[in-house]
């Protein structure tokens, strides 16, 4: 078995993995104060929930965006587990080609995502992550990572919406089975889950259109689920890739 750990910047998801079919996660809040205690404590309640003992897991890799709470996870995994982790970006690397102007600028988890994508769909491909940001990655046949776009994440948006509108009442995003908003409520949640499915069907147009060919489309990340649910046939959703992308990557590195 081996941990994985996604650290974004609004949730921290620990994942315990087996196989590809054995995988359990959780999600946490990603607080900066917390300290190396209280995550020790997490964790140890986390592995006493799973009945999983220390002497089972094999390696711990973590894919980190928050530089700030990389020292503290990392002491916790070496008190706790007897492990020190490795970082990616920094203890590993991504086996993929890098076509950024400057590589070491994209961040551990986009990399992770589009190689844990290419591992099961054929390239070219869109990987799309709805996380505090919304990101595109782009990914050629050859398998070299092209670069992409970065936009406002949906829960982004909702709270910057709401900390400039105080009479706005606070909602949770869902699938509505109309357009036009009757109410403020069915306003909001129209306009932000329209406009996202615009958004993202509208970037892979354009991405189409620049590189001249069409594209395998796959989308993971926190609001992907719901936003799904909206977009036209042919996407390919992936809660677990990142997930999955460690799972890979440790294989990759046991035959090295």
């Amino acid at each position: 078995m081996i941990v994985g750990v996604d650290i974004g910047n609004t949730t921290t998801e620990i994942g315990f993995i087996e196989n590809l079919n054995s995988i359990k996660s959780y999600k946490i809040s990603t607080e900066k104060k917390r300290t190396k205690d209280e995550w020790s404590l997490l964790l140890s309640l986390l592995l006493k929930n799973e009945r999983i003992f220390k002497t089972d897991i094999e390696a711990v890799l973590i894919s980190s965006v928050v530089p700030t709470i990389d020292t503290k996870l990392s002491q916790t995994f070496k008190d706790t587990l007897s492990i020190d982790p490795l970082f990616i970006g920094k203890d590993v690397q991504i086996p993929i080609k890098n076509m950024y102007k400057k590589p070491e600028e994209v961040g551990a988890d986009r990399l992770l995502n589009v190689f844990s994508a290419t591992r099961k769909i054929k390239p070219p491909l869109v990987v799309i992550d709805l996380g505090t940001a919304v990101t595109f990655d782009i990914v050629e046949e050859d398998g070299s990572y092209q670069g992409g776009l970065i936009f406002p994440g949906i829960e982004s948006s909702i709270e910057c919406l709401f900390s400039k509108a105080e009479k706005l009442p606070k909602i949770d995003i869902k699938l509505p089975n109309y357009v036009t908003g009757k109410t403020t409520e069915e306003s909001i949640n129209a306009g932000i889950f329209w406009g996202y499915i615009s958004l993202i069907e509208g970037i892979v147009n354009l991405i189409e259109k620049e590189y001249k060919k069409s594209f395998k489309v796959v989308i993971t990340g926190g609001s992907s689920e719901e936003i799904f649910k909206g977009l036209k046939e042919g996407y390919i959703l992936n809660r677990k890739l990142a997930m999955e992308g460690f799972y890979y990557l440790y294989k990759y590195l046991r035959k090295q």
